[in-house]
């Protein structure tokens, strides 16, 4: 408790300074936002509604720090902060500041065309939303991509109908370890002059000329800064290419069965031959295609994961939702694949492009994209065989980034580190409205973030960094804890609460969990033997090869007594739901008192507040839901401001 204090004050003094200090030069700030501190993060609900606040973001939990946004046509910044400041329950409000970077500015190619590469970095070209992109440039400052800290050469496979392999804005791996064209095998691969690559559809080392696997290729892999034509999201990855993409399953599966081949090779003689494929991109596939009837396709997106490799999916051109119509390969279940759909340079789904809130992992800018095209040209083409390459290309950024204790661990388990890839590149998506209950990251690409995730990788994560918990009095209540095992080591955890306290109860108190792997902590809440108000706790975790951390836990428990009598919850009609349009909820007061219902979403952002005084008797609202984004949303009805009520609504 003691530490917890001292951090608060120090916090709390911060933010004081930089208060007290704003005075007339103060006007490098966002318009309309402002920085707020609680001293109970209970009071945000009010706080929203007095004030005419929306929240816009959760800043801390730890600190009960919010994003606040307000009318700025109607209050200025100095006015909210003026009116916040008096309220005893902040503990702290400030402007929103503007910062600058002190230190490198982008990295910006020389290439000729990278101005209209909005995909990489959008400026707003072509009626675009500026920062609608992957953030590219702030990516490469870190890394250009190329090879891994241990030197391996990075190589990413692209299955299309082939590419040309005569572009002076590409940089092909080759098969050094093979003579081409003498019709021998010489390394012994099973593939005869497989010194280009590989040909599925005639079992040759040559190579079609095909304008959407170049245009695929360039995407993921143009030469970058090169004073010609345009980057990719690596500058300077090689690519392998296999003319494979087919009507046939067949042919499909012998590209793949290929990647695996080269790969395995190259481990096998510690990078004397063969490639190190890291990543392979399929952007074909089978409209409405059930996963059930493809096993083997799915098998080898499988055995190709135990390598290290993930395979990208571009789904369906259709707008569909491929969780009810299904898609091959993008509604295959298997964990190395990540399947990605088509988003806009104004961050919106592309109209005819799939989704899927279980099945497409994550958008990626597929609209109007320039890449290559044949005989050393430059075309713009659309589709979510646009979108996937981007994803291709940054999964192999992200092993060009990476220090070498992960490229050690990744050679030593490559099974698990190729997850860990897919799990930077969909927790570092960035959120947007269009794609929110739509796809299981919910956001759009974004590489800056990705690297900054797997740069700042810590040895466990936490599904929460506080929790708070509202009872009332002769009840008990089960919550959770997930601790997830962020490294490859294996971690052994301990959970302590120092001088427990006897209204909280932990289902475990140690464990073990291997790479990727996580534990539900099950926590139990009792107020059969308790005073009324708030308490107080700390759950600490700690190990070996683990840095302390310390959760604080607060217990608010109430006396609502009679309360039912009042109004009944199994009076409490909310219907219909799941719905579509509206929603009405009927109530039967016994009593005349203040009613209040609130509802929000799945990130605690208030989207309807509505407070009414009645006389006794029935009640009726209907919320009109026409303008909310389908998903999960919770309500809760207060009367005189004490919770009687909760639940969920599903918006379709």
């Amino acid at each position: 408790m003691q530490k917890l204090t001292i951090i608060v004050i120090l916090i709390s003094l911060f933010s004081i300074s930089i208060c007290s200090g704003q005075n007339s030069n103060d006007s490098d700030y966002v318009s309309g936002e402002v920085l707020v501190q609680l001293n109970n993060k209970s009071d945000l609900p009010i706080i929203l509604n007095n004030y005419s606040l929306n929240q816009k973001e959760v800043i801390s939990q730890r600190f009960n720090i919010y994003l606040l946004t307000f009318d700025n046509t109607r209050n200025s910044n100095s006015a909210i902060i003026k009116m916040l400041a008096a309220d005893r329950s902040i503990a702290n409000v400030q402007n929103n500041h503007n910062m600058s970077l002190r230190g490198s500015d982008e990295t910006m190619p020389n290439d000729s065309l990278f101005d209209n590469q909005w995909s990489l970095h959008n400026t707003g070209q072509n009626n675009g939303v500026v920062g609608a992109d992957i953030d590219a440039p702030l990516a490469w400052d870190f890394t250009v991509g190329g090879t891994t800290a241990l030197g391996d050469t990075i190589v990413v496979a692209i299955i299309d109908g082939g590419t040309d392999l005569n572009h002076e804005d590409l940089n092909f791996w080759k098969n050094h370890a093979e003579i081409p064209n003498n019709n021998i095998d010489d390394d012994n691969n099973g593939y005869i002059d497989d010194y280009d690559g590989w040909n599925a559809y005639n079992n040759s080392g040559s190579i079609p000329a095909n304008v959407h696997g170049v245009h695929v290729c360039g995407i993921a892999g143009a030469i970058g800064n090169n004073e010609i034509g345009i980057a990719g999201v690596n500058w300077n990855v090689k690519t392998l290419p296999i003319a494979g993409e087919s009507n046939y399953e067949s042919i499909v599966v012998k590209a793949l069965s290929y990647i695996y081949v080269v790969r395995e090779r190259y481990d096998q003689t510690n990078g004397a031959e063969g490639a190190f494929v890291v990543a392979q991109n399929n952007s074909f596939g089978v409209d409405n295609g059930q996963p059930a009837n493809y096993s083997i396709w799915e098998a080898m997106y499988d055995s190709l994961g135990q390598l290290g490799i993930l395979s990208m999916g571009a789904t369906a051109n259709r707008a569909w939702d491929i969780d009810e119509v299904g898609d091959v390969p993008t509604a295959f279940t298997t964990d190395y694949m990540i399947s990605v759909t088509n988003t806009t340079n104004q961050d919106k789904l592309f109209p005819a492009a799939g989704w899927g809130k279980t099945t497409i992992d994550l958008g990626a800018p597929g609209t109007s994209i320039l890449s290559l095209g044949l005989n050393n040209t430059y075309r713009t083409s659309s589709g979510t065989s646009m979108a996937t390459p981007h994803v291709t290309g940054a999964a192999a950024l992200l092993m060009a980034v990476a220090d070498s204790s992960f490229i050690i661990n990744y050679k030593n388990n490559p099974a698990v580190g190729a997850l860990f890839i897919k799990d930077y590149l969909l927790e570092g998506a960035e959120t947007l409205p269009d794609l929110e209950g739509r796809t299981v990251s919910e956001g759009r690409l974004n590489i800056f973030n990705s690297i900054q995730l797997l740069n700042n990788q810590q040895d466990f994560s936490t599904s929460r960094d506080s929790i708070y918990k509202e009872m009332s009095i002769f009840h008990n209540v089960d919550d959770t804890l997930i601790i997830k095992n962020t490294s490859f080591d294996t971690l052994q955890y301990e959970l302590t609460i120092p001088n427990q306290p006897n209204w909280i109860s932990l289902s475990q108190y140690q464990g073990q969990l291997l790479a990727r792997e996580s534990d539900t902590i099950f926590l139990t809440f009792d107020t059969y033997d308790i005073d009324t108000g708030s308490h107080y706790c700390i759950i600490q975790i700690d190990g070996y090869n683990i840095d302390l951390k310390e959760i604080p836990v607060e217990l608010f428990v109430y006396d609502y007594t009679g309360i039912e009598d009042i109004l009944q919850t199994s009076s409490v009609k909310v219907f219909p739901n799941p719905t579509r349009s509206s929603v009405e909820f009927k109530l039967n007061i016994a009593i005349q008192g203040d009613i209040k219902i609130e509802i929000y979403d799945q990130y605690g952002k208030f989207v309807f507040v509505d407070n009414r005084s009645d006389s006794s008797g029935d009640f009726n609202l209907t919320w009109n839901s026409n303008s909310h984004n389908s998903g999960l949303y919770f309500y809760r009805i207060l009367f005189n401001n004490n919770q009687v009520s909760s639940g969920k609504i599903v918006k379709l």
